[in-house]
């Protein structure tokens, strides 16, 4: 007597193809008609060639759920070597500074730490100069204007001495030659209005911070504290602005020779502390 037998092994889940529903991931032998031995040889194959492995779609990558901002909060901080900036923790917090001292990264706790910059002559006067493609009000004409220089094949960045601008990518056209040669080629096509923006500086502007009673010349320097939240008093001409931040804080340098104070701050923090500013504190929440 010949017995139908059905053997099927379910391993795990995985997503249907239409994305609705979940299907077993098995692995199954068809009916084999368990008889005689020239039966069971004759049907091994069919039934090996008939084994169905169907894996799981790998899962796909999670973008995180509330991403870091970073946002320039003090910009060309060492135009005015007399702005200095006060940064403190709140009641019963640290701040914690990390900074490098050759290859070694060092770390301090404090309760104050004060920002400042100083003219630091050079060696020999430097030729600060880019080719500026455009000058705009707003970032958004800047990209726009940006985006046709690309497509023209000209390697671009986008920057704000006073207006927003568009110059020739420095690390691309890097030598005074090189430069020369970009405006001709530009000029000569017609577009009059790339120039040469060309300084010559003898001094450049050195960060400096003092806490716990010693002076530090570093250009970049992390700012954190164990609840998120720092203030930082902006002391320039006669009058003082305080600002309180949530999330942390990085002095690094910036494309004009000069220094940004960068507040990394969640999205969700951001938006808490901003929405409400510019909407409204009695604007009504949705959840």
């Amino acid at each position: 007597m010949l017995i139908p037998a059905i053997r099927t092994i379910v391993l795990a889940l995985s997503q249907s193809p239409d994305g609705k529903g979940k299907k077993p991931f098995a692995l199954t032998v068809t009916p084999l008609w368990l008889g005689t031995e020239h039966q069971r040889q004759r049907l091994a194959g069919v039934a090996i060639a008939l084994f169905t492995l169907v894996l799981p779609s790998p899962a796909p990558a999670q973008a995180p759920q509330n991403p870091v901002l970073q946002i320039g909060v003090v910009q060309r901080f060492g135009e005015d070597a007399d702005e200095t900036l006060v940064i403190e923790p709140l009641s019963g917090d640290t701040l914690t500074l990390q900074f490098k001292s050759g290859d070694t990264l060092e770390t301090l706790t404090t309760n104050q730490v004060v920002l400042e910059t100083a003219p630091r002559s050079l060696p020999a006067p430097t030729l600060q100069e880019r080719v500026v493609l455009s000058t705009h009000r707003s970032f958004e004409s800047a990209e726009d204007s940006a985006h046709q220089w690309q497509q023209r094949g000209i390697e671009t960045e986008i920057a704000q001495p006073d207006n927003w601008q568009v110059w020739g990518k420095r690390a691309v056209y890097s030598t005074p030659l090189v430069r020369r040669l970009l405006l001709e080629d530009l000029q000569a096509a017609g577009y009059d209005q790339v120039f040469l923006d060309s300084n010559l500086a003898a001094t450049v502007p050195q960060a400096t911070f003092v806490t716990n009673g010693f002076r530090y010349n570093r250009s970049i320097v992390s700012i954190t504290t164990a609840n998120q939240r720092v203030r930082v008093v902006r002391r320039e001409g006669p009058a003082d602005s305080t600002r309180l931040y949530g999330g942390n804080l990085r002095l690094q340098p910036n494309a004009y020779g000069t220094y940004t104070l960068v507040n990394r701050v969640p999205i969700e923090t951001y938006c808490g502390g901003w929405c409400p500013m510019r909407l409204g504190w009695g604007t009504p929440h949705h959840h």
